[in-house]
């Protein structure tokens, strides 16, 4: 092989390509895929993989047996092993065919967070080695494999003065799904586990379903369920469905009460039980209690899980009682101030228990003005409020003022959306 400098190659032209010997340059066969070993950061090819002539059975060759590589074929050493039927061949879990796992299949972008598919794949040819250093998931890469991409490309910068640009994702940046379990250890699923919840959601919803129950499988409750919280209702429901009842009851646990509530209405009642039968007794009380209100009203919309304090308690234990109890709060910012009998008194936001003397009670700096909204109040008139004054978390009080929950900003907002700015 020509070493004096990398050269790049792509499957669609080396798909098809005559497999030559190197003494007579007789034709043996096509070329059919490539395996490649992941044993590697740069999946690195080991096996070639082709169609003998005036045979249908596919053979198989070592990659230490390619001399090299030019536009007449793939040529073979003069020493070359002989080549052993494809059915004899056992690949590790390490080593994937190409052709059958990758092209045409989705990956996700970790990078860019979104899904894309495979229209070619690139290696770098170089001493020796075809070396797999990244997918093109652009219009080229399909046009490529189509033959016509010189031809599109010049048309395109002569009639529209145009550069049709190329779209590649280095192997780094990529993880497939078609396989998760052949996959797992050589490409974590880390990455993944570091993306926003949107983003993440986002890919979940645009995998099939075979992908996205690997997915499912593959992440960790915590993970799945705030991406979850992300996802149409329509994907979450397929998803609870495809779930064994213990394994959904973990995750919804790690949802928010007024997210989980919300999910769970839309599941078909013989999986709500089964979910239910799974479910801390504690947390399913919770869920309970908001099933029994309508989601388009303020009871449906809150989270029962705030912080409260009393009127006397000292701003350094206020900021105790958040730090040992924030991984169980979705609401932190405000800290609501009750009575013995879970009357609202007051709020005090976080700003003002960083700003203040660490022993000054709380009833000293608290609004006592306050804005809340009744069990039974309408989601319109809640985005009214929201849209009003500006809150991060609005009060729910019953008619003797007493503290039922707190509506989220994030619970609003598809309902506070048409209204903004009116």
């Amino acid at each position: 092989m020509d070493n004096s400098r990398p050269a790049w190659l792509y499957l669609s032209n080396l798909l098809s390509r005559k497999v030559l010997s190197g003494i007579e340059g007789t034709v043996l066969g096509k070329l059919r895929d490539l395996v490649v070993s992941l044993d590697a950061p740069h999946p690195e090819v080991v096996t070639l993989i082709f169609r003998p002539l005036w045979s249908t059975k596919l053979s198989c060759l070592p990659w230490t047996d390619v001399d090299k590589v030019d536009p007449s074929g793939i040529i073979l050493k003069p020493n070359r092993t002989v080549p052993i039927p494809l059915s004899e061949q056992v690949l590790s879990p390490s080593h994937v065919r190409l052709k059958e796992f990758l092209l045409d299949k989705q990956i996700v972008d970790v990078h860019g967070a979104k899904v894309e598919r495979v229209n070619d794949l690139q290696f770098v040819q170089s001493n020796g080695k075809l070396v797999l250093v990244a997918v093109d998931v652009g219009i080229r890469g399909l046009l490529r494999r189509l033959g016509f991409e010189d031809h599109v490309v010049r048309f395109c910068e002569w009639f529209f003065d145009y550069q049709l640009k190329e779209l590649f994702i280095s192997w780094h940046f990529v993880q497939p799904l078609a396989d998760l379990r052949r996959l797992r250890l050589q490409v974590p699923m880390g990455e993944l586990s570091k993306l926003h919840p949107a983003d993440l959601a986002d890919i979940i919803e645009d995998m099939d379903v075979h992908e996205r129950t690997a997915m499912v499988e593959a992440l960790n409750e915590e993970i799945l369920a705030d991406a979850l919280e992300e996802m149409d209702p329509k994907v979450q429901v397929a998803i609870m469905r495809a779930l064994r009842p213990e394994k959904a009851a973990d995750i919804i646990e790690e949802m928010a009460p007024d997210e989980a509530a919300d999910l769970i209405a839309d599941l078909p009642r013989d999986t709500v039980d089964g979910i239910f039968r799974e479910m801390d007794n504690d947390y399913e009380e919770k869920v309970k209690g908001l099933l029994v209100h309508d989601e388009d009203e303020a009871g449906g919309l809150m989270t029962t899980q705030y912080l409260t304090v009393t009127p006397a308690t000292p701003i350094i234990d206020a900021l105790a009682h958040i730090r040992s109890h924030a991984d169980e709060a979705d609401v932190i910012y405000y800290i609501y101030v009750v009575d013995d009998q879970g009357k609202l008194l007051g709020v005090v936001n976080l700003r003002e228990l960083l700003s203040n003397e660490i022993f000054t009670p709380v009833e000293r700096i608290m609004t006592t003005r306050m804005i809340t909204a009744r069990i039974d109040d309408h989601a319109k008139d809640i985005a009214n409020l929201f849209a009003k004054y500006g809150f991060r978390g609005l009060p729910v009080v019953d008619e003797e003022g007493r503290m039922k929950g707190v509506i989220r900003f994030k619970a609003i907002l598809e309902v506070l959306a048409p209204y903004l700015g009116k």
